[in-house]
């Protein structure tokens, strides 16, 4: 909110947004759905305040994008889950605020092509590709069932894989719909993909993006869950 009252964007998104603070997402070098285009927490920090055990205060607060001089100490409390010190002050790096977005909602065969179509839509659209998650057909039926307000975003049953894509871009005049919609018909002519639907309004984004973000309450509702958070090359 700070970086928006300034014009600026801080690209970290999560779903513990409005609740989680900026020294636990350093803390736990936090990732979220933006990490394509931007990276981890780590990848935002320039520098760095920390209150060590014996309460001395380790100054690291360099805000130069380029510094190369000794040891880059911050690194050491990035993802250390408060166990080498607390977090007490932040220079992080902000971007220009996105003035275009396109997202799509896109029916996948598997796991295997999903890898492809997001090669081929870096190759195709470049850094704009913000956003790329998988979702299986379990879990969006438990946001369909539990969550008032949802809709399925094709006809008949639902897709065994499913993509959630959004590309961004800082030019007002960038016309990303188009450039989403002829990359996912190369796709579909490839055979990476079975169908999409590119979401024509701010409100059908969100609406994409609610069945995204949604899956964690509805596994709470449903009853137990077994989180996990996996990454592979």
């Amino acid at each position: 909110q700070a970086a928006e009252a300034a014009g600026r964007f801080f690209p970290l998104s999560l779903a513990s947004e409005g609740s989680c603070q900026i020294g636990g997402n350093i803390a736990t070098n936090a990732g979220g759905v933006q990490v394509l285009r931007y990276g981890n927490t780590r990848e935002l920090v320039l520098g760095l305040e920390v209150v060590l055990a014996d309460g001395q205060v380790w100054d690291g607060l360099r805000g130069l994008r380029k510094d190369n001089t000794g040891y880059d100490l911050k690194h050491l409390f990035i993802g250390s889950e408060g166990t080498l010190g607390i977090i007490t002050a932040v220079v992080l790096k902000l971007f220009p605020q996105p003035h275009a977005r396109a997202t799509a909602w896109v029916a996948v065969p598997a796991p295997e092509q999903a890898v492809r179509l997001l090669g081929w839509l870096r190759d195709q659209c470049g850094d704009c590709v913000t956003a790329f998650e998988i979702v299986g057909a379990p879990a969006l039926g438990l946001v369909l069932k539990h969550i008032p307000g949802t809709r399925a975003p094709f006809a008949g049953p639902l897709p065994g894989w499913s993509v959630l894509v959004e590309l961004s871009d800082s030019r007002a005049a960038s016309d990303l719909s188009q450039r989403l919609q002829q990359a996912l018909e190369g796709a579909q002519q490839q055979g990476l993909i079975d169908d999409a639907v590119v979401a024509g309004s701010l409100a059908q984004s969100t609406a994409l993006w609610a069945l995204r973000e949604n899956i964690s309450e509805a596994q709470r509702i449903e009853g137990i869950s077994i989180e996990h958070d996996v990454s592979v090359p």
